[in-house]
C-alpha cells in the first residue's frame, strides 16, 4: 500500500515491480491528465487494474477519460479525440445519441454499487434548504458587488485567457458576501442573516446533546463560526486541508470519543474522503458549490455503516444571493448524471449561465 504522492517519488523502484495488481482508491485522485500522478501510475507494469471511486465524474467529462485511460488505455480514444466526439457534444449539446454511445462503451467496465446496496438497513437520510434572510445592510453590500461585477463581467473579452479568472473571482466575492460580508471585507461589521441562523441552529443542537458536523467550502468562515463558539464556550475540533494526518485523526478521534466536544467544523475539501463521523447525525452545508457530489461525500462522513440514528441535512441558502442561482444551476445539470453512470459535472460557465448567477 502506497500514497498516490508516494508513488510519484517511488516511481523508479515501482517501475521495476512486474505487479499482479494496481488498485486505485479514491481514483478521482488522476482525474488531471496532466498531473504527475496520472501520468507515474500509467508507467507501472502491471497484469490487472482496478479503480474504486465514489465520484469518478468531480469536475467534467475529462475525469471520466482519464480513468477510463488507466483501466483501459484507448477505450475512449486519445483526449483530443474523446473531447471532440464525446465530452463538447454531451456537455454543451447534451446530445442524446452521444451520451449513449458513452455509456455503452464505458458499461462494460463499470461496477457500481449505492449506497443502499451495501448498506441497506442505514438510518434515514433527512434533507432540508433553510433559506436565511440577509441583514439589511448585507443586502445592499451583495446587490451593489453584484451590479459592479456584472458590468465588469458583461463587458469582458471572453476569448482572453484571464476571463474565467475574472468570473471565478467575482463569483467568490458574491458567495462570500451571501455568507458574511466580513469574508470579503474585514471592515465589515455588521450582522448577517445567515451567520446568525447558523448559529442558532448549533446552539439548539448542542442544547439538545447532539453533534453537528459543519462543512464550508471557505476556512475563513469556519473561522467566523470558531470565533463564536469560543466566544460561548462550545467545544469544538476544527479540520482544514491544512493540518497533517495526525492532526486528522486526532481530530476524528476526539470528536468521535469525547462526549463533550459537539461540534467538527471541516473544509469541505479537506472532509470529503476518508472520515468515519457517525458520532454526528445533523450535518450543516453552510454554502453551495455547483459540484453537488463534493457535498455528498462530505454527507456520507456521517451517513454511513455505523451510524445508529437519523441524519439532518441541512442546507443553508441567503434568499435573493447567488446561492439561490446555485441550486438552480445544480438542477439544471444533473441529468447528465443520471444518463452516464448517475454522476454530475461542474457547470460550463456560459455567458448564459453567469446571465442567470447575475441575474
Amino acid at each position: 500500500m502506497t500514497t498516490y504522492q508516494t508513488a510519484v517519488l517511488d516511481l523508479e523502484i515501482l517501475k521495476k515491480q512486474t505487479f499482479t495488481y494496481v488498485i486505485l482508491d479514491e481514483s478521482q485522485q488522476i482525474r488531471n491528465k496532466n498531473s504527475k500522478v496520472f501520468k507515474a501510475l500509467h508507467t507501472l507494469h502491471t497484469k490487472y487494474k482496478i479503480s474504486l471511486s465514489g465520484t469518478p465524474i468531480e469536475n467534467s467529462l475529462s475525469d471520466l477519460w482519464s480513468q477510463m485511460e488507466f483501466i483501459n488505455p484507448k477505450i475512449l480514444g486519445s483526449y483530443a479525440f474523446f473531447k471532440e466526439h464525446f465530452q463538447t457534444p454531451i456537455e454543451k449539446l447534451r446530445d442524446a445519441q452521444t451520451i449513449q454511445n458513452l455509456k455503452t462503451l464505458v458499461d462494460p467496465f463499470i461496477l457500481r454499487r449505492t449506497k443502499e446496496q451495501v448498506a441497506p438497513d442505514l438510518p434515514e437520510l433527512i434533507e432540508k434548504v433553510h433559506y436565511s434572510e440577509m441583514s439589511v445592510e448585507q443586502a445592499k453590500v451583495f446587490e451593489r458587488e453584484k451590479s459592479a461585477a456584472r458590468n465588469h463581467l458583461l463587458g469582458l473579452d471572453k476569448s482572453g485567457g484571464q476571463y474565467k479568472m475574472h468570473v471565478l473571482a467575482s463569483l467568490t466575492k458574491l458567495r462570500q458576501i451571501a455568507n458574511h460580508p466580513k469574508l470579503a471585507d474585514e471592515n465589515y461589521t455588521d450582522e448577517s442573516g445567515k451567520f446568525d441562523d447558523i448559529t442558532s441552529q448549533i446552539q439548539t443542537i448542542v442544547r439538545s446533546n447532539h453533534k453537528v458536523l459543519v462543512f464550508s467550502s471557505f476556512k475563513a468562515h469556519l473561522q467566523l463560526v470558531s470565533t463564536w463558539l469560543e466566544g460561548e464556550n462550545i467545544p469544538y475540533v476544527l479540520l482544514t486541508g491544512d493540518h497533517s494526518s495526525d492532526q486528522r485523526q486526532d481530530a476524528v478521534h476526539a470528536f468521535q470519543e469525547n462526549e463533550g466536544i459537539q461540534v467538527f467544523l471541516i473544509s469541505i475539501k479537506a472532509g470529503g474522503t476518508g472520515l468515519n463521523l457517525t458520532a454526528a447525525d445533523y450535518v450543516f452545508i453552510l454554502d453551495p458549490w455547483w459540484n453537488p457530489f463534493v457535498e455528498r461525500q462530505a454527507i456520507a462522513r456521517a451517513h454511513r455503516i455505523g451510524q445508529q440514528n437519523n441524519v439532518m441535512v441541512t442546507r443553508f441558502i441567503s434568499k435573493n444571493s447567488i446561492e439561490e442561482k446555485i441550486l438552480l444551476l445544480q438542477e439544471s445539470k444533473k441529468s447528465l448524471s443520471s444518463d452516464i453512470i448517475d454522476l454530475a459535472e461542474m457547470p460550463d460557465l456560459s455567458e448564459d449561465n453567469l446571465e442567470l448567477l447575475l441575474g
